[in-house]
Protein backbone atom coordinates (compact mmCIF):
# COMPACT_ATOMS: atom_id res chain seq x y z
CA UNK A 1 0.00 0.00 0.00
CA UNK A 2 3.04 2.11 0.16
CA UNK A 3 4.56 1.90 -2.63
CA UNK A 4 1.88 3.20 -4.65
CA UNK A 5 0.85 6.24 -2.32
CA UNK A 6 4.41 7.38 -2.82
CA UNK A 7 4.15 6.85 -6.63
CA UNK A 8 1.26 8.99 -6.23
CA UNK A 9 2.71 11.73 -4.22
CA UNK A 10 5.99 11.79 -6.06
CA UNK A 11 3.99 12.30 -9.97
CA UNK A 12 2.03 15.34 -8.33
CA UNK A 13 5.53 16.84 -7.30
CA UNK A 14 6.67 16.80 -10.47
CA UNK A 15 3.47 18.11 -11.89
CA UNK A 16 3.80 20.76 -9.88
CA UNK A 17 7.67 21.73 -10.35
CA UNK A 18 6.99 21.61 -14.18
CA UNK A 19 3.85 23.97 -13.87
CA UNK A 20 6.00 26.01 -11.53
CA UNK A 21 8.72 26.51 -14.59
CA UNK A 22 6.01 27.12 -17.45
CA UNK A 23 4.99 30.20 -15.55
CA UNK A 24 8.45 31.44 -14.80
CA UNK A 25 9.43 31.15 -18.30
CA UNK A 26 5.64 32.70 -19.13
CA UNK A 27 6.99 35.45 -16.63
CA UNK A 28 10.19 35.41 -18.43
CA UNK A 29 8.78 35.91 -21.85
CA UNK A 30 6.67 38.93 -20.51
CA UNK A 31 9.28 40.61 -18.79
CA UNK A 32 11.27 40.22 -22.08
CA UNK A 33 8.80 41.48 -24.15
CA UNK A 34 8.04 44.26 -21.76
CA UNK A 35 11.73 45.72 -22.45
CA UNK A 36 11.67 45.10 -25.81
CA UNK A 37 8.40 47.52 -26.32
CA UNK A 38 10.20 49.35 -23.67
CA UNK A 39 13.06 50.37 -25.87
CA UNK A 40 11.27 50.63 -28.96
CA UNK A 41 9.07 53.04 -27.42
CA UNK A 42 12.51 55.23 -26.01
CA UNK A 43 13.48 54.51 -29.40
CA UNK A 44 10.58 56.48 -31.06
CA UNK A 45 10.75 58.99 -28.20
CA UNK A 46 14.41 59.65 -29.22
CA UNK A 47 13.36 59.73 -32.87
CA UNK A 48 10.65 62.25 -31.83
CA UNK A 49 13.01 64.30 -30.17
CA UNK A 50 15.88 64.62 -32.69
CA UNK A 51 13.31 65.17 -35.40
CA UNK A 52 11.91 68.23 -33.58
CA UNK A 53 15.43 69.67 -32.79
CA UNK A 54 15.73 69.41 -36.52
CA UNK A 55 12.86 71.22 -37.60
CA UNK A 56 13.75 73.61 -34.72
CA UNK A 57 17.60 74.15 -36.76
CA UNK A 58 15.65 74.60 -39.59
CA UNK A 59 12.93 76.98 -38.13
CA UNK A 60 16.37 78.80 -37.06
CA UNK A 61 17.87 78.88 -39.74
CA UNK A 62 14.77 80.17 -41.82
CA UNK A 63 14.71 83.23 -39.32
CA UNK A 64 17.89 84.23 -41.22
CA UNK A 65 17.25 86.29 -44.87
CA UNK A 66 20.29 85.71 -46.91
CA UNK A 67 18.57 88.61 -48.66
CA UNK A 68 19.56 90.92 -45.94
CA UNK A 69 23.00 92.20 -46.71
CA UNK A 70 21.65 92.43 -50.30
CA UNK A 71 19.12 94.92 -49.35
CA UNK A 72 21.85 97.07 -46.75
CA UNK A 73 23.63 97.29 -50.14
CA UNK A 74 20.92 98.29 -52.43
CA UNK A 75 20.05 100.76 -49.68
CA UNK A 76 23.09 102.12 -49.49
CA UNK A 77 23.18 102.60 -53.51
CA UNK A 78 19.89 103.88 -53.62
CA UNK A 79 21.17 107.13 -50.93
CA UNK A 80 24.03 107.47 -53.01
CA UNK A 81 21.48 107.93 -55.94
CA UNK A 82 18.96 110.45 -54.11
CA UNK A 83 22.31 112.81 -53.06
CA UNK A 84 23.43 112.17 -57.16
CA UNK A 85 20.17 112.92 -58.52
CA UNK A 86 19.27 116.05 -56.04
CA UNK A 87 22.47 117.23 -57.16
CA UNK A 88 21.04 119.59 -59.67
CA UNK A 89 20.08 123.45 -59.84
CA UNK A 90 21.42 126.81 -58.65
CA UNK A 91 23.85 125.87 -55.44
CA UNK A 92 25.08 129.59 -53.39
CA UNK A 93 28.10 129.50 -51.81
CA UNK A 94 27.36 129.39 -47.72
CA UNK A 95 28.66 132.53 -46.08
CA UNK A 96 28.22 134.11 -48.99
CA UNK A 97 24.21 134.50 -49.14
CA UNK A 98 24.10 137.88 -50.08
CA UNK A 99 24.99 137.40 -53.21
CA UNK A 100 21.01 136.95 -54.23
CA UNK A 101 21.46 137.69 -57.69
CA UNK A 102 24.31 135.23 -58.26
CA UNK A 103 26.66 137.45 -59.71
CA UNK A 104 29.62 135.49 -58.66
CA UNK A 105 29.03 132.93 -55.72
CA UNK A 106 26.58 130.56 -57.41
CA UNK A 107 27.47 127.27 -58.94
CA UNK A 108 24.76 125.92 -61.84
CA UNK A 109 24.77 122.41 -61.84
CA UNK A 110 24.61 121.10 -65.67
CA UNK A 111 25.58 118.02 -67.11
CA UNK A 112 23.71 118.32 -70.75
CA UNK A 113 25.46 121.79 -71.62
CA UNK A 114 27.99 124.39 -70.20
CA UNK A 115 27.82 127.01 -67.41
CA UNK A 116 29.77 129.43 -65.74
CA UNK A 117 32.12 130.35 -63.28
CA UNK A 118 33.19 133.62 -61.71
CA UNK A 119 36.68 133.32 -61.11
CA UNK A 120 37.13 136.63 -59.61
CA UNK A 121 34.11 139.18 -58.90
CA UNK A 122 32.78 141.47 -61.53
CA UNK A 123 36.29 140.57 -63.47
CA UNK A 124 36.74 137.21 -64.59
CA UNK A 125 34.33 134.34 -65.55
CA UNK A 126 35.22 131.20 -67.57
CA UNK A 127 32.65 128.59 -69.50
CA UNK A 128 33.24 125.12 -67.86
CA UNK A 129 31.50 121.57 -68.46
CA UNK A 130 30.75 119.29 -65.68
CA UNK A 131 30.95 115.25 -65.86
CA UNK A 132 29.87 112.94 -63.28
CA UNK A 133 33.36 110.87 -61.75
CA UNK A 134 31.05 108.80 -59.16
CA UNK A 135 27.91 108.75 -57.38
CA UNK A 136 28.65 111.10 -55.08
CA UNK A 137 31.42 113.34 -57.05
CA UNK A 138 31.23 115.60 -60.26
CA UNK A 139 34.54 116.82 -62.08
CA UNK A 140 34.67 120.21 -63.51
CA UNK A 141 35.98 121.14 -66.71
CA UNK A 142 37.73 124.46 -68.59
CA UNK A 143 36.59 124.81 -71.91
CA UNK A 144 37.04 128.52 -72.58
CA UNK A 145 36.85 132.08 -70.90
CA UNK A 146 33.95 134.20 -70.87
CA UNK A 147 33.01 137.08 -73.32
CA UNK A 148 32.18 138.96 -70.70
CA UNK A 149 35.84 139.13 -69.16
CA UNK A 150 36.73 142.49 -68.18
CA UNK A 151 40.44 140.93 -66.93
CA UNK A 152 42.29 138.36 -66.95
CA UNK A 153 43.68 139.15 -70.37
CA UNK A 154 46.92 138.08 -69.83
CA UNK A 155 46.09 135.01 -68.67
CA UNK A 156 46.93 131.99 -71.33
CA UNK A 157 43.75 130.50 -71.38
CA UNK A 158 44.11 128.81 -75.42
CA UNK A 159 47.25 126.81 -73.13
CA UNK A 160 44.94 125.25 -70.30
CA UNK A 161 44.02 121.96 -70.30
CA UNK A 162 40.34 121.16 -71.61
CA UNK A 163 40.37 117.48 -69.86
CA UNK A 164 41.92 117.93 -66.83
CA UNK A 165 39.15 119.04 -64.12
CA UNK A 166 40.09 122.49 -62.53
CA UNK A 167 37.52 121.77 -59.51
CA UNK A 168 35.59 118.72 -58.33
CA UNK A 169 32.24 118.66 -56.68
CA UNK A 170 30.89 116.44 -53.79
CA UNK A 171 27.83 115.85 -52.80
CA UNK A 172 27.00 116.25 -48.95
CA UNK A 173 23.60 115.66 -48.98
CA UNK A 174 20.68 117.71 -47.20
CA UNK A 175 20.66 119.78 -50.67
CA UNK A 176 24.37 120.84 -49.62
CA UNK A 177 27.44 120.21 -51.76
CA UNK A 178 31.38 121.21 -51.24
CA UNK A 179 33.80 122.39 -54.08
CA UNK A 180 37.46 121.66 -54.11
CA UNK A 181 39.52 123.96 -56.00
CA UNK A 182 42.35 122.13 -58.21
CA UNK A 183 43.51 124.48 -60.76
CA UNK A 184 44.23 124.87 -64.02
CA UNK A 185 46.56 122.34 -66.01
CA UNK A 186 48.89 122.76 -68.92
CA UNK A 187 50.08 119.35 -70.71
CA UNK A 188 48.76 117.42 -67.67
CA UNK A 189 50.92 119.46 -65.07
CA UNK A 190 49.45 122.25 -62.80
CA UNK A 191 50.28 125.56 -63.66
CA UNK A 192 51.80 126.81 -60.72
CA UNK A 193 51.17 130.28 -61.69
CA UNK A 194 47.51 130.81 -62.03
CA UNK A 195 46.89 127.54 -59.35
CA UNK A 196 44.74 129.78 -56.71
CA UNK A 197 43.10 131.78 -59.52
CA UNK A 198 39.68 131.16 -58.55
CA UNK A 199 40.61 129.43 -55.26
CA UNK A 200 39.62 132.45 -53.03
CA UNK A 201 35.80 132.58 -54.96
CA UNK A 202 35.06 129.38 -55.08
CA UNK A 203 35.74 126.69 -52.93
CA UNK A 204 34.38 126.05 -49.79
CA UNK A 205 30.53 124.52 -49.31
CA UNK A 206 27.35 125.33 -51.24
CA UNK A 207 23.64 125.18 -50.91
CA UNK A 208 21.07 124.56 -52.64
CA UNK A 209 19.44 128.38 -53.70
Amino acid sequence: MRTPTLTVLLFILMLSSCRDSNTTENNSNKDSISEKELNIEGKDDSNTYTKGTSNNNEVSDSNIDPKTSNTDINTDKQNQETQTSSLSGNFIKISEEMDDTCACYCVDINYSGNSELCLAPSKIFINIRMAKSNNQTTNIFFVKPSPENTGGKDIPWSKFDTNTPIATITSKGNGEMELDWLGFSINGDLAIDYAILGKKTLEGNYKKK
